[in-house]
């Protein structure tokens, strides 16, 4: 049984969502229904962009809250958190408690994988940087409304009042920060004075000391996770104020941007004092009116705008429960899978061990520092390998320095990048490279990876050399010539290291030694994917072919076309502070106001949207060239590209449709854009699922691994089509059809193939899909002959 404080918090909530729901009927009722779903009709596929535009909004705050994750947000997938974000938003709608459940949702999901104080402190701050931030926007949005002539000066003296108290509200946690307030502890201490919280608060005091101190040192210890959260917790609200702005707009009224920023700065006042109205029904709906009688406008243009973002709300409230219900029945399912590996572990302790796979060791010698420390790409070439290294699988990276260059070196290298993982020794090495060896074959039974730092290597040249799993050496080889990578199994290494002879120094002597010893193989390199940096002046042959290592073996004749532009923009890119996933969402931004285009309708805007359609496939490069340049790929980013390819269909979708409606007055052309929606999200659900299943571990392969597939297939018609079509329904393509359709006005034309198309793709994507089931997963070739792979 409930007790008297929470049945009467219950009751109350209870009380205050049947008054919601009286003040909504009698807005409702005073507007017109008749009046309002005319009014909301207008919107009309417009409200797809709205949908679209929440989930970009779900997707930034997503990874704001990542970046909160200190240093542990590698070990939870960004779909995960995604998935926990909605779950929470939608737990969130409940009020003021729904909201309490939901982050309590995320802190018990994450705290599997980090822990616990680290998933408190990442919560508490990813709210409270948006609480803020949001506190912030209403300091300046109401500040700006001072300019409105609208506003008594009674008014104005009322709103700067406010604004006041509300900015003293948005510096005190500031405040508490910078000068170690200890709320949170002396509260949980004063609070054990009571003897019913006094066992309780008593065993969670160090968790909230350890949970204090990190809120109060999470800016100083990670300052630019501190920025990036801060600033995308920023562009969340920005993107809310375009929400209003394209709502306004879809509705015929015309406020402009500091107007639209005004109206989501009071909004934002609106949902926190409804925020004790469970889904604050009734008071947000009223809180819109009142806003936009502020600027004059219709009742029901106010209740329209509530209406509108309600319905965004509930769609992803919706996908929220569906994420809730996952996460609870992956939970039931892995402590199932837990008891049952906890059994079998105790059976099969020996077979586990013979089964895992050989990991390497790397040592890189930089015996030339200052050559190693010239830039390709901006980044030196001794950092290229060291990351290079890394990222094939190397668990310990050795760099062997020349004495004198040594402390400037390390100093120069760890400016650009965190290197704790790497362990230093200058040269010359002598005799303790063969301590070096006796060491490593003692603690581990690794191989060795040898590698000249004063060469640039494509990726897939490490992950040949660490895949290479035999006895005895390898060494790699192009046109006869050595290109300083070997490696060492362990127990060759173990064998050189009792017969280490004297006067070896240098890593040519090295393998000149192990090349007389007989257990030496070799295996070829292609020549375009290594250069040695000889002189500053090799490093040019050096960009060169690095430039071509951007091209991808995939890419077809439009995207070497695009290549020609987005390379020498992403060389410029590289210059600046700029991550990926930042090119990632410009190009977007590139994309949605492309569709904002094309749903403005007319032959101009068409012409307009279909050139930055394609300017949004050129810059759909740049985020992959800059990854591969400043060596930043990741699984995020991958994912992240792809999800934000899909809005781009989505608004270049929708913006085309609703352009059409409006110089189409029939009645079946909302089955025809039902259509092509409908094909368009059955292609994204399939294509993500083949990803998934085929390429999870590199996903920027999936193309690759679905077309070798389908060559193994040829004499198949339906994929026999599929692969000499598939380029058509591609970014590097279609927005050029696009614009050669809009400039011969033929835009009609485009729409109905564009249906054909995306019904027939997701039909070939899932015949694919279930043709591929019962084969093996096709293995990913590591082999240095394909320049594009990765």
């Amino acid at each position: 049984m409930l007790r008297p404080k929470a049945r009467g918090v219950a009751t109350l909530h209870i009380v205050t969502a049947i008054l919601g729901l009286a003040l909504l009927g009698y807005l409702v009722r005073r507007v017109g229904l008749e009046a309002l779903m005319q009014s909301v009709s207008n919107l009309g596929w417009g409200l797809l962009l709205i949908i679209a535009l929440g989930g970009l909004s779900h997707l930034v705050k997503t990874w704001a809250w990542r970046f909160t994750l200190m240093g542990s947000g590698s070990s939870v997938s960004f779909a995960r958190l995604f998935q926990l974000r909605l779950a929470s938003e939608a737990a969130g709608l409940a009020g003021a408690l729904g909201q309490f459940f939901g982050e309590g949702l995320r802190i018990s999901a994450i705290s599997r994988d980090m822990p616990v104080d680290n998933c408190v402190v990442s919560v508490t701050f990813d709210r409270t940087l948006f609480m803020i931030t949001g506190g912030m926007v209403s300091v300046a949005g109401i500040f700006a409304a001072l300019f409105m002539k609208s506003m008594t000066p009674t008014l104005r003296f009322y709103a700067v009042l406010f604004a006041l108290v509300l900015l003293i509200l948005v510096c005190l946690p500031a405040i508490a920060v910078m000068s170690h307030w200890p709320v949170l502890s002396a509260s949980a201490r004063r609070l054990t004075g009571i003897p019913y919280l006094r066992t309780r608060l008593g065993q969670a005091l160090p968790l909230i000391s350890s949970v204090e101190n990190k809120l109060f040192n999470f800016h100083r210890r990670a300052a630019r996770s501190f920025w990036a959260s801060l600033s995308l917790n920023l562009l969340c609200h920005a993107l809310a104020v375009m929400e209003v702005y394209l709502i306004l707009w879809l509705l015929g009224t015309r406020i402009g941007l500091q107007g639209s920023f005004v109206f989501e700065a009071v909004t934002k006042l609106v949902n926190a004092v409804g925020s004790l109205n469970p889904g604050n029904i009734g008071t947000y709906e009223g809180g819109n009116i009142l806003i936009a009688r502020m600027f004059s406008l219709p009742v029901f243009i106010g209740l329209s705008v509530a209406v509108a973002r309600r319905l965004r709300a509930i769609f992803w409230a919706g996908a929220g429960i569906l994420c809730l219900l996952l996460i609870s029945r992956r939970n039931t399912t892995k402590r199932a899978d837990d008891y049952r590996e906890t059994v079998d572990n105790s059976e099969s302790t020996g077979a586990a061990t013979s089964d895992t796979c050989r990991s390497i060791n790397a040592v890189i010698f930089a015996g030339r520092t200052k050559l190693s420390l010239l830039k390709i790409a901006e980044i030196p070439i001794l950092l290229r390998n060291i990351l290079s290294a890394r990222r094939a699988g190397a668990t310990r990276v050795i760099v062997c320095l020349d004495p004198d260059a040594a402390a400037e070196a390390q100093h120069q290298l760890m400016q650009v990048r965190s290197l704790s993982y790497v362990e230093w020794l200058d040269l010359p090495i002598g005799g303790r490279l063969r301590q070096l060896l006796q060491e490593f074959t003692a603690e581990t039974e690794n191989s060795l990876l040898l590698v000249d730092g004063n060469c640039i290597y494509h990726p897939a040249v490490f992950r040949q050399a660490c895949k290479w799993g035999q006895d005895g050496a390898l060494s790699l080889i192009s046109a006869e010539e050595s290109i300083g990578m070997h490696v060492l199994s362990a127990s060759f290494a173990h064998e050189a290291a009792d017969r280490w002879p004297q006067g070896i120094s240098s890593l040519d002597e090295l393998c000149s030694w192990i090349a007389t010893t007989g257990s030496i193989q070799y295996e070829t390199v292609a020549q375009n994917l290594w250069q040695r940096v000889a002189s500053p002046e090799k490093c040019l042959a050096g960009e060169r072919k690095l430039d071509h290592w951007l091209v991808k073996p995939t890419d077809g004749v439009f995207a070497r076309m695009n290549r020609r532009v987005s390379v020498p923009i992403s060389r410029r890119i590289i210059k600046l502070p700029v991550t990926p996933n930042v090119v990632t969402l410009f190009t977007l931004g590139v994309g949605f106001t492309a569709g904002m285009y094309f749903a403005r309708g007319g032959y101009w805007n068409m012409l307009i949207g279909a050139i930055l359609s394609v300017w949004a496939s050129i810059f759909d490069g740049c985020d992959g060239e800059v990854a591969r340049l400043k060596l930043m790929e990741s699984d995020f980013g991958c994912w992240l590209e792809t999800i934000c390819d899909w809005l781009y269909y989505l608004f270049i979708f929708a913006g085309i449709a609703i352009g059409l409606s409006k110089a189409i007055e029939d009645a079946t052309f909302i089955a025809w854009g039902s259509a092509l929606l409908f094909g368009a999200a059955m292609t994204f659900l399939v294509t993500g699922l083949g990803r998934h299943r085929y390429a999870s571990a590199h996903p920027e392969q999936y193309l690759k691994l679905w077309q070798a597939s389908v060559e193994r297939r040829r004499s198949n018609p339906i994929l026999y089509i599929g692969r000499n079509t598939e380029f058509i329904v591609r970014r590097c393509f279609m927005p050029y059809a696009l614009l050669a359709f809009a400039a011969l006005n033929i835009m009609k034309v485009a729409f109905f193939l564009f249906v054909v198309g995306a019904n027939l793709a997701w039909l070939i994507a899932l015949y694919s899909y279930w043709s591929f089931a019962p084969t093996v997963r096709p293995e990913l070739r590591n082999t240095a002959e394909f320049p594009g792979s990765g």
